[in-house]
């Protein structure tokens, strides 16, 4: 049983995505940490070599790989990029899975050494390197935030709370954006936090409002904030959003938690991999693609 509940975070199964007219993903390779590590570059056309582009990597979930993500996103991402003339990276992980804790790989160094490969062809931007990502991504986006946060200009989570020993030894060296994106009904990484699909032995998670308040904690906000439902784009898909903003975040460093309601360990706007009664509802009430987006740019006005 543990088995097959593993393979559901992040998800496995994705089906073909519509084919569009984009710049083709390439597949490279690199040493970090004495293995041959691969990842998957999207750079458009139109990108001005002159001035280094932005950079977002795109974490999968456990079980995933870089490709997976393209398709749960429905390549979201990548149309985004080619209006907005940003990077895109897709990093596979060993063995299907992030170290965001504190395993041996060095999962940190080898998303690090990617950003320092791109920055050294100029092709992106040093201070203006993104990372969000699902579930066990969306973790490991937090640790680069934990631990890098010099190097990194946010961060986003979808279906990823913070995870408890994680916290216990974060300390950013400065405040950070961070969206926290999370599912009330999330069977896997659950709202209310705890035990991951469970299970113990999966490690447990803060709650999405408790992961949303450490950031906010981090980043010297006030308390409370400002609670909106967006629209009902989708009266069908059984889902609400609610966007909490905390209240007087520095500059560049706001914190925000999209509590979709109904929702479950799935990417909003994104394709339901696994039927409802494994992973939950994917909410059509919003693209996450655009609205992490969006949530970056709006961080470095």
């Amino acid at each position: 049983m543990k088995k097959l509940v593993i393979l559901f975070i992040g998800g496995l199964f994705w089906l073909t995505a519509s084919v569009v007219t984009l710049a083709a993903p390439v597949s490279e390779t690199l040493k970090s940490g004495g293995d041959l590590r691969n990842y998957w570059l999207v750079s458009p056309e139109g990108i001005d070599r002159a001035k280094p582009a932005p950079l977002l990597l795109v974490l999968h979930g456990s079980a995933g790989s870089g490709e997976d993500m393209m398709k749960v996103t429905q390549r979201g991402f990548e149309r985004l990029a080619d209006k907005e003339k940003f990077v895109l990276v897709y990093p596979d992980a060993l063995e299907r899975r992030w170290n965001d804790q504190g395993g041996m790989v060095d999962d940190v160094g080898f998303l690090l050494t990617i950003v320092d490969k791109l920055v050294a062809d100029g092709l992106v931007d040093k201070t203006r390197v993104y990372v969000t990502g699902i579930s066990n991504g969306g973790m490991m986006a937090q640790r680069l935030a934990c631990e890098q946060a010099d190097r990194i200009a946010g961060i986003a989570t979808v279906a990823g709370g913070l995870p408890e020993p994680l916290q216990a030894t974060c300390k950013p060296t400065r405040p950070l954006p961070v969206l926290v994106i999370h599912g009330t009904e999330d069977p896997i990484v659950p709202w209310a936090g705890g035990a991951v699909a469970g299970f113990e032995d999966f490690g447990k998670v803060l709650s999405a409002r408790e992961t949303a308040k450490f950031w906010a904690a981090n980043n010297r906000c006030g308390d409370g904030g400002v609670i909106a439902t967006e629209p009902d784009r989708d009266p069908k898909d059984g889902t609400r959003v609610k966007m909490e903003v905390f209240a007087s975040c520095p500059a560049g460093a706001a914190v925000k938690l999209a509590a979709i309601e109904g929702g479950g360990h799935t990417w909003p706007g994104g394709y339901q991999y696994l039927p409802e009664r494994f992973i939950g509802k994917t909410s059509q009430d919003v693209d996450a693609n655009t609205l992490i987006w969006n949530f970056f740019k709006d961080a470095a006005k």
